[in-house]
C-alpha cells in the first residue's frame, strides 16, 4: 500500500512538473520604467534628462529575418524624446543601431539596419554598449541624415525583459 502510494505521488509529480514547464515565463509588463540619464550633444544643442525611461533586452530577436541580439531605450520627458535599438547579429554583420531624437522642435534620425537588400540607411555612426550590473551605458557618435552630428551617452540602470508581443 505504501509503495503504491509513493509511486502515485512520484507519477503526479512527474506530470506537475511538465505541466510547470509548459507555463511561459512572465514577461515585463509594456509600461514597466527604469531610471535613465541621457546626456547628449545635437549639433550645438545639449539634451540632458534623468527620470524613468523603457530599457530592454532580448538575447534572441530578429531583423530582417536575421538573428541577433537587441537592446532597446525609450526616453520621454513630456516635451523631448528619445528612440534607440541596437542589433548585434549573431552572424556576420557588425553592431547596427536605429536611433531618433526629438528636440527643439527637430527629430533627428540615424538608422545604420541594412541586411542583405533591406533596410533603409540614414545618416551614419555608431552605438556602443559597455554592460555594468543590471543595466549599460550606450556611447553614441554619429550624424543624423539632416546633418545634425549628435554624440553623447544613454544610461540604463537597468535592461528589462522583452514585453509581450502579439501570439507570444
Amino acid at each position: 500500500m505504501l509503495r503504491t502510494m509513493l509511486v502515485g505521488c512520484f507519477c503526479f509529480a512527474l506530470a506537475a512538473s511538465d505541466v510547470i514547464a509548459q507555463v511561459p515565463v512572465p514577461r515585463t509588463p509594456v509600461d514597466a520604467k527604469v531610471s535613465v540619464t541621457i546626456a547628449l550633444e545635437i549639433g550645438s544643442e545639449s539634451y540632458k534628462y534623468a527620470g524613468p525611461g523603457t530599457c530592454r533586452h532580448a538575447l534572441q530577436a530578429s531583423i530582417y529575418d536575421m538573428p541577433a541580439e537587441q537592446w532597446t531605450m525609450e526616453g520621454n520627458d513630456g516635451l523631448r524624446n528619445v528612440t534607440l535599438t541596437l542589433w548585434q547579429p549573431k552572424q556576420g554583420a557588425g553592431k547596427m543601431v536605429s536611433f531618433a531624437v526629438n528636440a527643439g522642435g527637430k527629430t533627428h534620425v540615424v538608422n545604420t539596419v541594412k541586411v542583405g537588400g533591406r533596410g533603409n540607411v540614414q545618416g551614419s555612426g555608431t552605438a556602443a554598449l559597455a554592460p555594468a550590473g543590471n543595466g549599460g551605458t550606450f556611447t553614441i557618435d554619429a550624424t543624423a541624415a539632416d546633418g545634425a552630428k549628435i554624440s553623447g551617452t544613454i544610461k540604463c540602470d537597468a535592461f528589462l525583459a522583452p514585453a509581450p508581443v502579439a501570439g507570444d
